[in-house]
C-alpha cells in the first residue's frame, strides 16, 4: 500500500467519476467551506458533501482582480477557483453552505454568491453557553430546511443519526491514525497521516473511505516504523498547501496536527439524544480563533502535548488570516510559559518564494530543541 500523492490522485480521479455519474441519476452536491458545517445533514438530506476550500496558488491573480492583494490565500484561492471555473467540484456544486468564520470570507461570500447560490451559516463567535448553543441550534434548523427544499429529501431523524453513525466512526478512526504516532517508534510519517484522513476521495462514499482508513491502520502496524526524530506538533490554518508540512519532515517529524482536517474536529457526536442538538453541541467544541475566548484549542494542544510527547510545536499562519495571526501570540506564551515546550510561528502563504526562508528557520527550530 503507497500513501502518496499519486494514491491520492488516482482515487480523487475515481471518486470524480462516480459523482458525476451519481449526479446524473439525480443526486445533488453540495459545496461545502467549513468543519463547522455539518456534513451528516447533507448526507441525510441525500446529497454528496465535496470540500472546496482552495489550494492552488495559480488562481491567485484571478482573484486579486476582484479581491485585495492584502488578504488571506485560502479566501483567494477559494474565489479563484470559483472566478477561473477551474475546479471541477465547484463547477459541479448545485449548492454552496459558508460558515460565517471570519470578516475575509464573510464578504467573500457575497461576490461568490453572484457565481452560485450560497447559504451562509451565522456562527456565534462567543460560543458558551446556551445563549450561543441555541442561535447555532437555529442556524442548523434553517440548514437542514434549506437542505430538505434544494435537495428534495426529507431529513429524516433516523436518516440523521445514520450519517452521524457513519461520520462518527470517521472521526474514531481518524484519531486512531494519529495516535499511531504515541509511541516510541512513530507509524506514520506526518504527510502521510494528512493524507490518511484526507476524505477527497472518498466524497460520495463514507463506507469506502471508512474501509481505507482501516486499511491504513493495517499498514502502519505491519511495517516497522519511522526512524524517530524530534516530535513536531504542527498547529494553526489549514493545511491547504502542504509546504511547511513537508518542509518540517525534512528535520524533523510531525507527530500530529491540530489543524482543520486533524485532531481539531474529531469531536464525537451524542448517538443517542436528540440528532439536532447534538450536532449543535458537537461542532460548537471546536476551537477556531473566529470564537473568542478560545479555550478550547489550548485545552486540546495541551491534551495532545501531553499525550504525543511532543518536542517543539509549530504554528501555521496563513499571511493576513487576523484570529489565526492575533490568536498566535498568546498561544506562543501559553506553549512557552506554561507547558514548557519550544514554539515557533511561521506566517506564509501558498507561494514557493518563501521555501529557503522558512526551511532554515525550521533548521534552527530543531536544532534549538
Amino acid at each position: 500500500m503507497k500513501i502518496d500523492d499519486s494514491y491520492m490522485d488516482k482515487i480523487e480521479q475515481e471518486a470524480f467519476t462516480r459523482t458525476m455519474d451519481k449526479r446524473e441519476q439525480g443526486i445533488k452536491v453540495v459545496g461545502v467551506y467549513c468543519a463547522f458545517t455539518p456534513k451528516e445533514l447533507i448526507v441525510a438530506a441525500g446529497g454528496i458533501p465535496v470540500g472546496l476550500c482552495g489550494s492552488s496558488s495559480e488562481v491567485i491573480p484571478i482573484a486579486e482582480q476582484h479581491l485585495p492583494r492584502n488578504l488571506c490565500p485560502l479566501v483567494k484561492s477559494s474565489y479563484g477557483l470559483a472566478l477561473s471555473d477551474t475546479c471541477p467540484y465547484f463547477h459541479y456544486s448545485d449548492l454552496l453552505i459558508a460558515d460565517d468564520t471570519c470578516e475575509g470570507k464573510r464578504k467573500m461570500y457575497e461576490i461568490l454568491s453572484e457565481i452560485k447560490p450560497v447559504h451562509l451559516l451565522a456562527l456565534p463567535h462567543i460560543a458558551d453557553g446556551e445563549q450561543a448553543f441555541k442561535q447555532w441550534l437555529n442556524e442548523l434548523y434553517r440548514l437542514r430546511a434549506l437542505l430538505e427544499k434544494e435537495l428534495g429529501n426529507e431529513i429524516t431523524d433516523d436518516s440523521l443519526r445514520d450519517a452521524i453513525r457513519q461520520y462518527n466512526r470517521v472521526r474514531t478512526l481518524t484519531t486512531s491514525i494519529f495516535a499511531l504516532n504515541k509511541g516510541d517508534i512513530p507509524l506514520l510519517t506526518g504527510r502521510e497521516a494528512s493524507i490518511a484522513v484526507d476524505p477527497i476521495g472518498f466524497l460520495d462514499d463514507l463506507p469506502a473511505f471508512i474501509e481505507r482508513m482501516e486499511q491504513v491502520i493495517e499498514f502502519a502496524h505491519a511495517r516497522s516504523g519511522i526512524e524517530p526524530r524530534h516530535r513536531i506538533l504542527l498547529t494553526g490554518c489549514p493545511t491547504t498547501s502542504k509546504k511547511v508540512l513537508d518542509i518540517i519532515e525534512e528535520s524533523a517529524l510531525v507527530i500530529a496536527m491540530e489543524n482543520c482536517g486533524g485532531l481539531k474536529t474529531v469531536n464525537m457526536v451524542d448517538e443517542e439524544g436528540d440528532p439536532m442538538e447534538a450536532l449543535a453541541r458537537a461542532t460548537l467544541k471546536i476551537g477556531c480563533p473566529c470564537i473568542s475566548p478560545n479555550h478550547r484549542r489550548f485545552e486540546l494542544l495541551s491534551k495532545i502535548i501531553k499525550e504525543y510527547k511532543i518536542d517543539g510545536v509549530v504554528d501555521l499562519t496563513w499571511q493576513a488570516c487576523h484570529p489565526f495571526n492575533i490568536e498566535s501570540y498568546s498561544l506562543g506564551r501559553f506553549i512557552r510559559n506554561e507547558l514548557g515546550i519550544p514554539f515557533m510561528q511561521i506566517e506564509t502563504d501558498y507561494s514557493e518564494n518563501d521555501k529557503s526562508w522558512i526551511k532554515v528557520r525550521v533548521e534552527a527550530f530543531v536544532e534549538m530543541i
